[in-house]
């Protein structure tokens, strides 16, 4: 037998083997080539693009957009004649999105769903469409209108049910493609509310006053009158007491009206219903910001408390309500972040320095220290830059590394407590800086208690220190007069 027939006879074989152990597989139920088809149909299915546009056109060609939802709805309508934006007709005269309005338009022009859900469902209560939680009607430029209702979420979280009124095709839609039609109007209102600071604003700044309802006194910042070129920041406290900022801690404080935005508006045009509903009728906190060309008010009420995993309001202040006047088309009541507000907590300590007086020795021409017992005259030689070339203690010289050192502790005389009540009695120490071009500080020090002191700077009660640091002041006096290193620790 030659190998082409041998071959021929080996191939049969194979092939009868191939077709005894099929007849097997089917005769006990078991199908590999049957499963093989079904799991690629599988596959097949779920790369399948199972979409539905549902409106094809653009936005160009929609003439409005009206809502109805529980919250009352709204009508969006294109922009007229000569003006680039949409408008809601129920927000006339509220400044608007009209990021949220364009991006509104454009997804329903090109109004896609994910898929169809089911085809002339006899049953539309099931997806929530019989009493839908929004509908929508597009009126196009030929005045043809679609009305479409959006029902429950679908068992794919990101979607809804969706379908077309009168019509019994049932779909799912992004969540994101509807959510314009299911909340309120108030979510298309512009939540910038201040234009962020430029190069002009810092020098035209004007004043800042912040009124309290936990304070009984005000906050006033202003420029500073003396243009200090030695402070960081270029504002200083006027009320309760004159005091300088650390600029790091104060900015926030001083010049945060500049760009402030709000997360949401709750109500629009409000009443005095509303402003009592939320806590504007007595505020927790104002803050007017005026200048020239601009006069803000900015009442802040009622706080609303972030909440833990099980929904209850915790101690922690998330935002408040608040009004704004001074800005055209911002009548509403608005939800703004706690983190935006500081003016509702702040006090003079957080946003003060250290310094009491801020006179670089350099500018200094003398200073004069006044105590029950004496008066002692410190008169300071310098280059008016970087050099002292002398210091005389009534008329003796002092060393002048031990003087600056004196000095120092001087001006950091401790400010963590502010005072502003009038002092009884009679000082028994002052300490008068006097600067070369005429501008002076005093420092009066008033005893207090035992143990505290209450300084009246330049005629106005300001602070209460530890007596131990003006103890200390008078021992490094004689310290300085000795030749002796001054202590900085009271």
């Amino acid at each position: 037998m030659n190998g082409k027939i041998q071959g021929i006879i080996v191939c049969g074989v194979v092939v009868a083997c191939l077709g005894g152990t099929l007849a097997f597989l089917n005769a006990t139920g078991g199908g590999s080539e049957s499963e093989s088809d079904s799991s690629s149909q599988t596959v097949n299915d779920t790369s399948e693009d199972t979409s539905v546009l549902l409106i094809d056109s653009t936005a160009d060609d929609i003439e409005s957009i009206s809502a109805v939802n529980q919250y009352g709805g709204f009508t969006m309508v294109r922009p007229s004649s000569g003006k680039t934006v949409w408008n809601i007709e129920e927000l006339n005269g509220i400044n608007q999105s009209s990021t949220l309005q364009s991006g509104m338009a454009e997804d329903i022009a090109q109004l896609e769903a994910y898929k169809t859900v089911e085809e002339d469902a006899s049953d539309l209560e099931k997806y929530g469409l019989t009493e839908p939680q929004g509908e929508f009607t597009v009126t196009f430029s030929d005045d043809t209108e679609r009305t479409f209702c959006i029902g429950n979420e679908s068992t794919q979280s990101r979607y809804l049910y969706f379908c077309e009124k009168g019509d019994n095709d049932v779909y799912m839609v992004l969540n994101s493609r509807l959510s314009y039609f299911i909340e309120p109007k108030e979510n298309f209102v512009d939540t910038s509310l201040i234009e962020s600071m430029d190069d002009s604003d810092e020098t035209n700044y004007g004043t800042l006053t912040i009124r309290r309802s936990d304070l009984d006194y005000e906050m006033i910042f202003e420029m500073d009158p003396y243009d200090n070129e030695n402070m960081v920041s270029m504002q200083v406290m006027t009320e309760p007491i004159f005091a300088y900022l650390n600029g790091t801690v104060s900015y926030s404080t001083t010049h945060g009206m500049y760009g402030l935005s709000a997360e949401s508006a709750q109500v629009v045009f409000p009443d005095e219903e509303d402003f009592e509903a939320y806590g504007l009728d007595e505020p927790l906190a104002e803050v007017t910001f005026t200048g020239d060309g601009y006069d803000y008010t900015l009442t802040i009420g009622d706080p609303i408390y972030q909440q833990n995993d099980s929904g209850e309001d915790t101690t922690e202040v998330a935002s408040y309500y608040c009004y704004l006047t001074g800005v055209d088309g911002a009548d509403c009541i608005w939800v703004i972040s706690a983190d935006s507000l500081p003016w509702a907590t702040v006090l003079p300590e957080d946003v003060i320095t250290s310094l009491m007086t801020s006179n670089n020795i350099m500018d200094v021409s003398d200073v004069v220290v006044t105590t029950d017992e004496e008066e002692v005259t410190y008169v300071i030689d310098s280059n008016g830059e970087d050099t002292i070339n002398s210091v005389t203690m009534n008329g003796e010289e002092v060393e002048v590394e031990l003087f600056q050192d004196l000095y120092e502790y001087l001006i950091t005389c401790p400010t963590s407590e502010i005072y502003s009540d009038e002092p009884e009695g009679e000082n028994y120490l002052t300490i008068e800086i006097n600067c070369k071009d005429g501008h002076s500080d005093v420092m009066e020090f008033y005893t207090d208690s035992s143990r505290r002191s209450i300084v009246v700077l330049n005629g106005r009660p300001s602070f209460r220190v530890q007596t131990n640091w003006t103890d200390r002041f008078l021992e490094n006096m004689e310290s300085v007069q000795n030749g002796d290193a001054v202590v900085d620790t009271y």
